[in-house]
């Protein structure tokens, strides 16, 4: 070979710093190499490398870093898993009969800060780390170890399980849980067991009745004590079901493969490994993600290890992770379609294709969103971005076909929950509540009911555990009724006896609210003063009382509502317009973004910003949008996963206060969280984010790349 040709060949095999790939290309392809590099190039390609390496990398603080590094992720997972287990003994305390006082609220929260904030710390120096400092099996290891120990600890101030498990053995028997209540159930039960045998030893003939799905479920209740015993301790058994169908089906799994002799306990423990199988669902989709936009995937611990998924999912039992798996599955599936996949040279030479504008692959995106919807209603607040960068990438076809798709799947499983004209179960209804008003003497002792509680099967009413009254927060309308509310953030208030089931779907969203803020603000100073629970404004109230009396009126007599709604739909109408104004914003800015990790930033954008304008601020709920937390570009909302731990305390000031004043204040017992504690929890971090926002570098989602 002439010796020109080796000149700009000789450097490549000595220079410890090119690629690998680079120098085989170069001895492999000499004279292609002389005419397509030279020693510019070689140098350009040498420097490359020393700016993907991070600075002051020696070869000793290389050697030792990342096992220092090692050691600090191995033993926040370590600490994680043992906090677990203490919790998991600590959960004892929380069985169902236990009473108020003996239950350890305030110890069990504080350890759930503390755990959140070791694991808040184990995302942080994996971000900074410069090479993967724990490897993907750890991570996943761990991570099922940590839900291993918590599936099998009761439920920490949870009671939404029951009506899961109740749902579950609805649907096996063939009944509607949308038509059907617990309550109907049991009172049908308790006829035939007061009713007297005849001559011929068998019951009399209101007992032999067809053979129908609710009389199956009436059998089941009667035969089978963990049935009967789970209906008895549903949240207020007045109401049908408020899950959608997709959902109702997991219920129904998990009910078929509990033995029909299995205790109420060993039911708990299945349904809530169906949950689990959804959660760590959840980690091979973002791994996934990750994985194709080229960020380590040991940062799944963001979900992984995350203490409030462990404790809402693995403890509780919450079915939220149904939906957050369909829905991260879409956003994962659309992302593979729509953003190349990630290379090396991807900030030089874009990134490389894949299987572009896939119509299976955004087909199924958009089924997997509408079983989401059909899962649980909230990942509808997805389809303006979603369809909005389709229609960018795609064509107009391609988003009008994906709306398709979405909209007739969710219509498909919420056809159950639609509004339909059903009067042959509004009969059947009407003979319960007959039998009901015939067989008082079983149910009750008075003549009048006065609280749908009271309703409640007598074997089982004294062990109802102790649980705040949240009547100090919800609508003012039911507040002077003196109507509780479901003390776990589960279906909301029923109507009188002798009326027909109502819709859970609806009195949830007309008249449901919980550790909210914003909310709160807006709907007290729109709420006349004798409209309020304590017959005075309340601190943060700064409205003039004559304007929000003459606007309630007027409004109220314009809708033809009662005036006490108007303040919570009023607010609830507002707060939803600013939202939707919102995501329509976010999502037209974001159609045109290149880069993947900035439309999801849109997207996590569009998830927390539902959640904080929302009446009903539950811990679980934060779920939603936790997945995509690595994208947001303000850190502040990191500190979430934490703060709404704080929600548990409300049980703390119900439990040790009850109806006496709290530090000195003129609010009693849980009131004291609703109107103070509230305003501590979250006044904090909406001003540090307002700051971040307001004052801070905004940039891209700092991830540390694979």
């Amino acid at each position: 070979m002439p010796v020109p040709h080796l000149v700009p060949i000789q450097p490549a095999l000595v220079a410890p710093d090119i690629h690998r790939a680079d120098r085989h290309r170069m001895v492999r392809h000499p004279l292609e190499t002389q005419d397509s590099l030279d020693l510019e190039d070689i140098s350009r390609m040498s420097s490359r490398h020393h700016a993907a390496r991070p600075a002051g990398t020696q070869s000793d603080k290389a050697r030792e870093q990342p096992r220092t590094e090692i050691l600090s992720a191995q033993l926040c997972g370590a600490l994680l898993w043992i906090g677990w287990i203490i919790l998991t003994f600590a959960s004892a305390s929380f069985a169902f009969g236990v009473p108020a006082l003996n239950r350890p609220v305030f110890a069990v929260t504080s350890l759930l800060i503390v755990i959140s904030a070791i694991h808040l710390y184990a995302i942080w120096r994996m971000q900074k780390s410069a090479s993967p400092v724990i490897s993907l099996t750890a991570v996943i290891g761990l991570a099922v170890a940590m839900r291993f120990v918590a599936v099998f600890s009761t439920p920490i101030q949870e009671l939404d399980y029951y009506r899961y498990v109740w749902d579950g053995e609805t649907v096996l028997a063939g009944a509607n849980p949308f038509r059907v209540t617990p309550e109907q159930i049991l009172l049908e039960a308790s006829q035939f067991d007061t009713e007297a045998p005849d001559i011929s030893g068998n019951t009399s003939d209101t007992s032999k009745t067809t053979n129908t799905p609710q009389n199956t479920l009436v059998e089941i209740c009667r035969r089978r004590p963990r049935v009967h015993e789970t209906a008895a301790r549903v949240h207020y058994g007045e109401l049908p079901s408020i899950y959608p169908p997709v959902s109702l089906a997991v219920f129904a799994s998990a009910a078929a493969m509990t033995p029909a002799s299995a205790s109420l306990e060993t039911a708990v423990v299945i349904l809530k490994a169906f949950i689990v199988l959804f959660d760590l669902g959840v980690m091979y989709w973002l791994i996934r993600l990750f994985k194709h936009l080229g960020i380590a995937p040991q940062l799944v611990i963001s979900w992984a290890w995350c203490p409030l998924v462990v404790k809402e999912f693995a403890n509780s039992g919450h079915l939220d992770a149904i939906a957050v798996f369909f829905m991260v599955g879409s956003v994962t599936l659309l992302v593979e379609c729509l953003f190349p996949r990630h290379c090396e040279d991807a900030k030089t030479h874009g990134t490389t294709g894949g299987r572009l504008l896939s119509r299976r692959g955004i087909a199924s995106s958009a089924g997997l969103l509408g079983l989401a919807v059909g899962a649980k209603l909230f990942p509808v607040v997805l389809m303006p971005v979603m369809a909005a960068v389709i229609f960018h990438r795609g064509g107009i076809r391609q988003a009008i076909s994906w709306l398709l798709v979405v909209s007739a799947t969710s219509v498909v499983c919420g056809w159950p929950m639609l509004p339909e004209s059903h009067r042959h179960d509004l009969h059947s209804a009407s003979k319960v509540v007959d039998a009901a008003h015939t067989s008082s003497e079983v149910m009750a002792s008075s003549d009048e009911i006065s609280d749908p509680l009271d309703a409640a099967p007598a074997p089982y009413q004294h062990e109802q555990p102790p649980s705040p009254h949240t009547v100090i927060h919800s609508s003012e309308s039911f507040a002077m009724n003196a109507v509780d509310l479901p003390d776990e953030g589960s279906e909301s208030i029923t109507g009188t006896p002798g009326e027909a089931p109502r819709n859970s779907l609806k009195v949830f969203l007309s008249s449901w609210k919980m550790n909210d803020l914003i909310f709160m603000f807006v709907e007290a100073n729109l709420t006349p003063t004798q409209r309020q629970l304590q017959q005075r404004d309340q601190w943060f109230v700064f409205f003039p009382q004559p304007l929000r009396e003459s606007l309630t009126a007027e409004a109220g007599f314009r809708l033809g509502m009662e005036a006490e709604f108007v303040p919570f739909l009023f607010t609830r109408g507002f707060l939803s317009l600013l939202f939707f104004c919102a995501a329509i914003v976010w999502a037209w800015r974001a159609r045109s973004q290149v880069n993947a990790k900035d439309w999801l930033s849109s997207v996590f954008s569009t998830l927390a910003w539902f959640w904080v304008l929302s009446p009903t601020l539950n811990p679980w709920y934060w779920t939603w949008a936790l997945p995509f937390i690595l994208f947001t570009r303000h850190k502040t909302w990191y500190l979430l996963s934490a703060v709404v731990f704080v929600y548990y305390l409300r049980f703390w000031f119900a439990y040790q206060w009850g109806d006496q004043p709290v530090l000195g204040t003129r609010y009693l017992g849980e009131a004291f969280f609703h109107f103070v504690v509230v305003w501590i929890e979250h006044l904090p971090w909406m001003l540090l984010l307002f700051v971040e926002a307001a004052f801070g570098r905004i940039s891209q989602p700092q991830l540390r790349e694979a």
